[in-house]
């Protein structure tokens, strides 16, 4: 029964952990892709160099505004002619007299606000136009509460049903020693006598299973972003950020895994012993 409890509480500790590994990992990507959104300002014609650096300012004022980054209608001209090389000569005749607006790359702290801050952006006396992915951000804000959801659900429904599994285990481990605590109660034994045994033992069954659970969770993550890692093209295609490390978060995972388990385990132990003391 003892082996029974350190498996079960191993395994419900796994599922909960790989699923939180899981939705943090959703997380990052989803932050990832947000990001990439930029909003860009085009500034009207007769916006002189002196007045720069107070429209910048005004753009920083705003709020939801997270970075913002000049960019001249010189080098945008310059990145035009590196990605079109074929068309060199058509750029080149438009050097001395460059169609392109000044702007300025924006990004923004949360995506949920994007229409409000374009508005505000709008408002300013020196936008000429604002070119702002409003419809992709819409899609990711409800996409982010999806997943926030059903993440919610997932890590709820996991918890529950560990639990159960962790309670019907120690419940058995104790019934299966029933007549040891009532022939230890008939010789006058007090019940705290009797539950530090079985706390104890609970205690480090749970300690052994997070162990288990944080060497299990280890190799199979590692191993899994030892697989990913090697083809650091797909992310760049994709354009977002690696997964988490595990490095990261190792010492927090180890702590979480013993805690509970050891918490679990000797809890449990503790409780599912009460129905046998009254004799």
């Amino acid at each position: 029964m003892g082996i029974a409890t350190f498996c079960v509480l191993m395994v419900s500790l796994l599922l909960v952990g790989i699923s939180s590994l899981f939705v943090m990992n959703i997380e990052i990507l989803l932050e990832s892709i947000e990001n990439k959104n930029e909003i860009v300002l085009f500034l009207k014609d007769s916006v002189t160099d002196e007045k720069i650096t107070d429209a910048e300012k005004q753009i920083r004022n705003i709020p939801n505004i997270s970075t913002v980054k000049y960019y001249p209608k010189e080098k945008a001209l310059e990145d035009y002619i590196a990605q079109m090389k074929e068309y060199e000569e058509v750029f080149d005749s438009l050097k001395d007299d460059n169609p392109l607006p000044d702007a300025f790359n924006i990004s923004i702290s949360d995506t949920s606000d994007m229409i409000d801050t374009v508005k505000r952006l709008e408002a300013l006396d020196f936008t000429e136009k604002v070119k702002a992915p409003t419809e992709f951000a819409q899609i990711l804000t409800r996409l982010r509460r999806v997943v926030f959801i059903t993440s919610l659900a997932l890590l709820t429904a996991l918890t529950i049903v560990s639990l159960i599994m962790i309670s019907n285990s120690t419940r058995a481990s104790v019934y299966a020693r029933r007549r040891e605590i009532n022939i230890m109660k008939y010789v006058g034994a007090t019940n705290s006598f009797i539950r530090i045994p079985f706390f104890f033992e609970g205690l480090f069954t749970g300690f052994v299973s997070g162990i288990g659970a944080y060497a299990v969770t280890y190799y199979g993550y590692t191993a899994l972003m030892d697989i990913i890692s090697n083809n650091i093209s797909f992310w760049e295609i994709i354009g977002v950020s690696e997964p988490l490390p595990f490095s990261q978060i190792q010492y927090m995972m180890l702590a979480t895994y013993l805690c509970i388990g050891a918490f679990i385990g000797a809890i449990g132990s503790v409780i599912s012993t009460t129905k046998h003391l009254q004799v």
